[in-house]
């Protein structure tokens, strides 16, 4: 509440309480971000008044009643009519022409939001616990990311006024597409489609992109300083200065341990020739292609969700950390283990780490629960190489050639050049 507070403490007198501004604050907190989100909220509005004002009518006209018509000592109470057939046709035929209305109203706005319009721009989003993935239309992820709290959650970046479809799967359990500022809300179902579409508004102009690097550092700084973390858009080549509105994406069907962290911001940026393009020079800037597969498999643990579940400095998650994963011995809970030695040996490791992706209840690390959602068929060769690649750099004992720990790069013990990384093997075949 604390957006709202200062806006209502400002327009807190008697006048402004009877106004339609003022409710509109109470109950939505913010205009809608699209034009049929306002409708919607008009419609809201109409009905809150429509039946506020009734209410205020018929008690106002009960305790008449009750004044005038009560019974009073020494009177005999008068012979109540059996009917009066004008004021029962009345009290009949006008409330159902409202709620004719009503009705019309909302299966219109209702069609508006299910009917998407023939231009629009369809793209695949895909709900798992407990995160997004967006694909792009040029097939690409988006790798913005921002932190709120201790989570890191995706940021994907849209275009204002352009029609946005988005047709939505679920990879595990039940989950919903909400976005409060939308207006919107879809459920999303395994093994089944669903679709729900927008078209957001200009940027008001309030948020602008970090013009510089140091710009973004110094937002940064400031934000460290006063105890928080900078969540807003990081410098981007190419937005530099670009306006931006930020909303929130939600899961608005319970779907495990971790839904209420289930979290994504809708980032919408100018796209037209007067205001410079500004999405798709994003968009063009998202290809994987360049990568190399360590900057890739960096990039897909938040993009793909593995962020949510899987630290990568040692800390207690929902499951095992990356950190020190590969070169160090396990134990599952079935009373089996791998050996450092057997973990040290990049083929053994690659192939355990790949069955841990794809089939995560094959081996479940002992002390965990097996919670994650397979991802067999979601991700590529590529993806899945560049996944095994980043996850061994993690290690203080990662092959030569491999970055070590985050970052450092690893030296061999004589001080000689590493030797240059060998690729991720293919897997070995099951027997």
């Amino acid at each position: 509440m604390s957006d709202l507070t200062p806006a209502m403490n400002s327009h807190l007198t008697l006048g402004n309480v009877f106004t339609n501004d003022w409710w509109h604050k109470l109950w939505f907190r913010a205009d809608g971000a699209t034009d049929l989100a306002q409708s919607t909220d008009e419609t809201g509005m109409w009905l809150w008044w429509f039946c506020t004002l009734w209410f205020v009518f018929l008690m106002a006209l009960m305790f008449y009643f009750v004044v005038k018509y009560r019974r009073k000592k020494g009177q005999i109470a008068a012979r109540s009519p059996s009917h009066n057939t004008p004021l029962e046709i009345a009290w009949t035929v006008i409330p159902t022409l409202f709620l004719v209305w009503i009705f019309f109203k909302g299966f219109w706005t209702y069609m508006d939001k299910v009917m998407a319009p023939g231009d629009a721009i369809t793209l695949d989003l895909t709900a798992s616990k407990w995160n997004w993935d967006l694909i792009y239309q040029n097939g690409s992820r988006s790798n913005s990311t921002t932190t709120i709290g201790a989570r890191t959650i995706p940021v994907f970046y849209m275009p204002a006024n352009q029609a946005i479809q988005l047709r939505l799967q679920s990879a595990d359990v039940m989950h919903a597409f909400f976005v409060p500022a939308f207006r919107t809300k879809q459920d999303i179902f395994p093994n089944r489609f669903t679709t729900t579409w927008f078209m957001a508004n200009l940027p008001s102009g309030s948020k602008t992109h970090p013009k510089t690097v140091a710009e973004f550092e110094t937002l940064k700084a400031s934000a460290a300083a006063k105890g928080g973390t900078y969540s807003g858009a990081e410098y981007i080549k190419g937005l530099e200065g670009a306006p931006y509105e930020d909303h929130w994406l939600f899961c608005a069907e319970y779907c495990g341990e971790e839904h209420s962290e289930m979290a994504a911001i809708i980032r919408v940026v100018p796209n037209d020739e007067k205001n410079g393009f500004h999405f798709n020079r994003w968009l063009q800037s998202i290809g994987t292609d360049s990568l190399t597969p360590l900057e890739y498999g960096k990039r897909l643990y938040t993009s793909q969700g593995c962020s949510q579940c899987h630290s990568v400095d040692g800390k207690t998650s929902t499951g095992p950390t990356w950190k020190n994963l590969y070169g160090y011995p396990v134990t599952f809970t079935d009373g089996t283990s791998m050996s450092a030695e057997e973990r040290t040996n990049v083929e053994t490791f690659s192939n355990y780490t790949r069955e841990a992706i794809l089939v995560p209840g094959a081996k479940i690390v002992a002390g965990f629960q097996n919670q994650m959602t397979p991802y067999a068929g979601r991700l590529k060769d590529r993806e899945l190489n560049s996944l095994i690649t980043y996850i061994m750099s993690l290690s203080d004992k990662a092959p030569q050639g491999l970055p070590a720990g985050d970052g450092a790069a690893a030296q061999p013990a004589n001080g000689a050049q590493p030797a240059p990384a060998s690729p991720v093997p293919a897997p070995v075949p099951a027997k």
